[in-house]
């Protein structure tokens, strides 16, 4: 996946200095819903020393055969992380913890246009635990308030 969004960086580096996006290439993107057409920004906001390292990696990685160069797809044959699904353009909620869809074994909230991926809110609940990190308790007790969730979030086992 890193391949394939910083070789994506790359493009529109390369776009920003032509002032155009006349030339990228969108195959990689094809079955996601990430946008073709976005504003370019008048100048990089990354140095020029740190492009070139992203470039001489991506170069690195393009000659390794070992090296995944796509984006990993789920059961709907869709970029992983699509809210849309490329065949069907049926929307999914995107999850709270992650971002991704929604697709199965989902945890629903008081606020019904609010879910999550059971698997990502119980790693964030586990986390909140074992090592009583007051970070992710402070992550739990916001989503709480924003999705109706309960203050005290346990495992769930559904």
């Amino acid at each position: 996946m890193a391949f394939v969004f910083l070789n994506r960086f790359l493009d529109l580096c390369e776009a920003i200095e032509e002032k155009s996006l006349d030339s990228m290439d969108n195959s990689d993107l094809m079955d996601t819903d990430i946008p073709f057409e976005v504003p370019l920004p008048e100048r990089h906001f990354i140095a020029e020393d740190k492009r070139e390292e992203i470039k001489e990696w991506v170069l690195a990685v393009s000659v390794d055969q070992q090296v995944e160069q796509s984006l990993s797809v789920d059961e709907r044959g869709t970029y992983e992380a699509s809210l849309v699904d490329a065949q069907s353009k049926v929307r999914s909620l995107p999850c709270i913890v992650s971002g991704y869809p929604v697709l199965r074994n989902r945890i629903e909230f008081r606020k019904r246009s609010q879910a999550a991926n059971k698997e990502d809110w119980n790693k964030l609940v586990m986390a909140s635990k074992v090592p009583n990190s007051a970070e992710c308790q402070d992550v739990l007790r916001f989503l709480g308030r924003w999705c109706g969730a309960p203050q005290n979030p346990s495992y769930s086992f559904q």
